[in-house]
């Protein structure tokens, strides 16, 4: 939205103008989805937060486009700089839990194909900005910062890879894999439930459950 803001009254290329309006979007149909599947909010309730989260935005967004376009006009160069950096620094900081948890897991959960995409809009649209009249610096610190952030993390999985911790926090799928490791050489004896499966184990093994 910050982004977005400063994007109109800059006047930048039309792309990365409804770029951040995209990006919100998505972020507002994804909100939606975690209370529709995940707290079971009524039909009403959830298009009624829908207009609130939509009038909320579109203030907002008006507030601070007029606030970086007035100065702007009146060559209020620190607070133009201010009002464009800002954007910067909320993506910076939203990275911060992501590395926070890839470290404490020793593990990069974020697809490849993911990480490439967002390396590489934020490359293209560092590039579109040298196509208008004047480079702007201040916006593309926003697209440079998220390509410096994504290639951390690209490099965090890479050392966890070689460290061969990479994937190990995956979900319950490693761990039972683990928990199910026995000597195949040697006979096992499986009870069966309708919803467990235990293996009672042979010589050298302790019982290992599994819910199914």
């Amino acid at each position: 939205m910050l982004y977005g803001a400063y994007a109109v009254a800059d006047g930048l290329y039309f792309g990365l103008i409804i770029q951040p309006q995209i990006f919100a979007l998505f972020t507002l149909i994804n909100i939606l989805q975690v209370y529709w599947y995940g707290y079971k909010w009524r039909p009403a309730t959830v298009f009624g937060a829908c207009v609130l989260l939509c009038i909320s935005y579109a203030g907002l967004h008006v507030g601070i486009w007029k606030a970086d376009e007035r100065a702007i006009r009146q060559h209020q160069d620190g607070l133009a700089t201010f009002l464009g950096v800002l954007p910067a620094v909320f993506i910076a900081a939203g990275f911060f839990p992501e590395f926070y948890v890839c470290a404490k897991e020793q593990s990069v959960e974020m697809s490849n194909m993911f990480l490439m995409l967002d390396i590489l809009g934020g490359v293209f649209s560092t590039i579109s900005l040298a196509f208008d009249h004047t480079f702007d610096y201040v916006a593309s610190i926003t697209y440079l910062v998220v390509v410096l952030l994504d290639v951390v993390l690209v490099l965090m999985k890479l050392f966890f890879y070689v460290k061969g911790t990479q994937g190990a926090h995956s979900g319950d799928y490693h761990s039972t894999q683990a928990s199910f490791a026995v000597d195949a050489t040697k006979p096992q004896i499986i009870r069966h439930s309708e919803d467990h499966v235990e293996l009672v184990g042979s010589a050298g093994h302790s019982p290992v459950g599994i819910n199914e």
